[in-house]
């Protein structure tokens, strides 16, 4: 594992020394062209206040180590986590900022040029509220889970293009086939020898392998969305009817990909490598805590 080093640190006050709010979504983003932070917080009155750093020297606000006032936007954060956003980013191709409200509201701000601002935009609501939302890379798309535990595939122009259940079906198009091994009795069962042969042959049931359920403390219990690098694939990692996590693999066209593997203590973390191979969830066990990588086809990798 290679070691990350800090390169540069660059501190700034937010306007009227606003608070940030605990979030259960992110409340930042970043315009990497122009090096710029944009983050969400807490104006005096309680409105939400969107305002900007820029990460470089020339800009005088940077210098002063102030954060400028970019917009104010028409919902409050007061009320904590039920109103805060569920997904904050910044759009390059059309350099505007995208906020998603777990209330379903969806709203655009447009930063121009010299790092002014539209009037925020009210583009669309999501009746069943949102959960999770994320852009594909080439943000023609946007995943969005709904809070009815629906997936939905919208355009630029929030079209939506797909629309159906995260728990749709039991098999996805790259389930694995078994080859066919015949009887347990009669394999070759190395060291382990007869008693292995001669042990239950039954599957682990919904009891023994649970996928951390959320009474353990150590789940979230939120739903995350990742795009593999290319855009073509998007995983989703959600809680089950069943109270155990499962994850999902979907293609660009909405159809369900794979189903991962059951593990025995699934958590919350999502990633999928840039290069597109392999996805990186966490697995915590009583005596440590695992990074475990599955394959797109949703079998464990290694």
């Amino acid at each position: 594992m290679r070691n990350l080093t800090i390169l540069d640190v660059q501190a700034a006050n937010l306007p009227e020394s606003p608070s940030l709010q605990p979030a259960s979504g992110p409340a930042i983003c970043v315009d990497v062209v122009n090096k710029a932070v944009y983050a969400l917080v807490n104006d005096s009155d309680g409105s939400a206040l969107l305002c900007s750093v820029h990460l470089n020297t020339a800009d005088s606000a940077a210098e002063s180590g102030e954060a400028r006032r970019v917009c104010t936007l028409p919902f409050s954060l007061a009320s904590g986590a039920g109103i805060l956003a569920s997904n904050m980013q910044f759009l390059m191709e059309r350099e505007s900022i995208f906020v998603a409200l777990r209330t379903g509201d969806i709203f655009t701000v447009h930063i121009g040029s010299h790092g002014d601002s539209e009037a925020p935009e009210l583009v669309g609501t999501v009746d069943p509220g949102i959960v999770a939302c994320a852009w594909s890379p080439d943000e023609e798309l946007l995943a969005l889970v709904t809070g009815e535990a629906r997936l939905l595939l919208m355009t630029q122009e929030y079209d939506v293009v797909d629309e159906f259940p995260l728990a749709q079906g039991q098999e996805g198009e790259e389930a694995p086939v078994a080859l066919g091994w015949g009887k347990r009795e009669t394999q070759y069962h190395g060291k382990a020898g007869k008693a292995a042969a001669l042990g239950s042959s039954e599957p682990a049931t919904e009891n023994e392998i649970v996928n951390a359920r959320l009474d353990d403390g150590e789940d979230d219990g939120q739903t995350r969305i990742s795009w593999r690098g290319d855009g073509a694939f998007v995983a989703v990692s959600f809680i089950a009817q069943s109270g155990a996590r499962e994850m999902r693999v979907f293609s660009r066209e909405g159809r369900l990909h794979s189903i991962a593997e059951p593990i025995e203590a699934l958590k919350h973390t999502l990633s999928w490598r840039p290069s597109g191979r392999l996805i990186a969830v966490t697995e915590k066990l009583d005596h440590r805590h695992d990074v475990v990588f599955f394959e797109r086809n949703g079998l464990r990798h290694g």
